[in-house]
């Protein structure tokens, strides 16, 4: 199964599909590190990795031969014209963004104009679940597409020009849909609009509990959109958990929040009565549920096709997030730690954790 020659089975076993709410689960807990810097650095660094002119291989030509020959025919030289970037939405972008479950996107050329053009997206997987959160929260998205659009200006048309991409409607402000606007160049209102202060983040950290709670003790749908579903591509996932290897600092920024969101969730269900062994049980379960990897615990905790490394390579285990979520949850319910041994990014055929 593909899109325009792009291969999207990866995991044989669990899937492509990772639940929204671990993946959201992995963002804002990095977020907890500074909320102002953070959103900044992730969407300057998204963007940058997203355009292909700054690689010094030709990005072009790692796509297979149709896909060459239809990005020569049909890739605007420019994005400026309407009519141009409609078409791009329509042949270039709807079609993933409904495979993979981003969102629904649609272009909304009856209000665009010449260098400002404007999107809405239905059921975006980033902003998804926290209506009225008091925030926009839509970034690695937006980062993503004004990086590819400056990327493919420079590589087919020859032209150097930097895109940027706001979000003006969120369903996390409270509205019924999300929008974006794109212009080249800088937009005014964009660093306010990513920086977030520590009451959002934890009204975030909130929501994200009273959902994995209610998934684990009354059965509730887990983030369940109404047409696209709780999943979204393990791609999507490894936007964000790449950023670690790529910027050093984070790997413990990463660590730490997610050694937090384990501490909060192991609190709450032993504050909900649930004894230590059926806690482990219910986080175990969550997480096979959200389709992170195949676990299996004994004297180790294994997990094979973890959505964080899978289709990585290091040196060293790279599951900072998930060792991280590990620590912080095994210390709460039964004064444990662990530590990862087994990397599927180093060629082990899973990741493991021993318990210290």
């Amino acid at each position: 199964m593909g899109v325009r020659g792009v291969k999207v089975t990866l995991r044989p076993t669990v899937g492509d599909y990772v639940n929204i709410a671990w993946r959201n689960l992995i963002f804002w807990s990095g977020m907890l590190w500074d909320p102002k810097r953070f959103p900044t650095m992730m969407y300057e660094l998204t963007k940058y990795c997203e355009n292909p002119s700054n690689y010094d291989i030709d990005m072009v030509s790692l796509f297979p031969w149709r896909t060459r020959l239809f990005m020569k025919l049909f890739m605007p030289k420019s994005f400026s014209k309407v009519k141009d970037v409609k078409k791009s939405f329509g042949r270039i972008f709807k079609q993933p963004f409904k495979l993979w479950k981003i969102a629904t996107i649609e272009y909304l050329d009856s209000v665009s104009k010449t260098d400002e053009h404007y999107a809405r997206l239905y059921e975006g997987y980033e902003c998804w679940g926290f209506e009225n959160v008091g925030a926009s929260l839509g970034l690695m998205k937006p980062a993503m597409m004004a990086g590819a659009a400056t990327g493919m200006e420079k590589l087919f048309g020859g032209i150097e020009r930097d895109w940027n991409i706001v979000e003006t409607k969120c369903i996390g402000l409270g509205d019924p849909y999300c929008e974006w606007k794109m212009l080249p160049g800088e937009i005014e209102e964009l660093k306010a609009s990513l920086e977030k202060d520590s009451e959002v983040i934890e009204r975030i950290h909130d929501r994200l509990m009273e959902h994995l709670l209610g998934f684990l003790s009354h059965g509730k749908p887990l983030m369940e959109r109404p047409t696209l579903g709780s999943g979204v591509h393990i791609h999507e996932v490894q936007h964000v958990t790449g950023v670690p290897l790529i910027v050093g600092r984070l790997q413990m920024v990463f660590r730490l929040g997610g050694a937090r969101a384990g501490k909060m969730l192991g609190e709450r269900l032993l504050e909900s009565g649930l004894r230590e062994q059926k806690a482990v049980e219910q986080v175990v379960d969550l997480m096979e549920h959200c389709k992170v990897g195949k676990i299996t615990l004994d004297e180790t905790i294994k997990m094979k096709e973890n959505c964080e490394s899978f289709g990585g390579k290091g040196k060293e285990p790279s599951c900072f997030f998930t060792t991280g979520f590990l620590n912080g949850f095994f210390s709460t319910v039964k004064n444990q730690h662990v530590k990862e041994v087994k990397c599927i990014a180093m060629g082990d055929p899973y990741c493991e954790w021993e318990f210290r």
